[in-house]
């Protein structure tokens, strides 16, 4: 890649830019409709997030919002279990995105955009209590978004 610019911008360099925001813009998604979320773990509003164990797979129809998620504290994981955690971003502000993490996971994080549901799997391997959390700044609240899994042992 040939070198374009080798000082800082005149002013603030956050005004700095790659290319115009004009050509990225008309191709952005700002928010999708809750009521247009086809994902098969939809969560449409808080009432319905709940835990669902299908075997040794659990699934986590959970949704997040400023400035927690919901559900918050999950008990009944086994060792052993595959854990499917479905998360649905109920904001519709555009701006408002938010990030999933549990730890121990393989996959970094899910970054959900308001009104998308998407899926982690997280495969227990130890027992004891794990947190998850937003990994994207949200909010004033943002530390608040947080929770606990109880993991025993089968």
């Amino acid at each position: 890649m040939r070198l374009l610019l080798d000082f800082p911008t005149i002013g603030e360099p956050h005004y700095a830019e790659a290319i115009p925001a004009s050509l990225v813009e008309p191709n952005s998604v700002k928010f999708f409709k809750i009521e247009d979320n086809k994902h098969p773990y939809v969560t449409k509003s808080e009432k319905d997030a709940k835990v669902v164990r299908e075997g040794n797979q659990v699934h986590v129809k959970m949704t997040s919002i400023r400035s927690h998620f919901a559900p918050d504290n999950i008990e009944g994981i086994q060792l052993g279990d595959e854990v499917y955690f479905h998360v649905t971003n109920l904001e519709q502000d555009w701006d408002v995105p938010h990030g999933f993490s549990v730890m121990g996971a393989t996959t970094s994080e899910l970054l959900v955009m308001p009104g998308q549901t998407r899926t982690l799997l997280w495969e227990p391997k130890m027992a004891g209590v794990i947190p998850f959390y937003c990994t994207d700044f949200c909010s004033a609240l943002h530390q608040e978004m947080q929770g606990y899994l109880v993991v025993k042992p089968k």
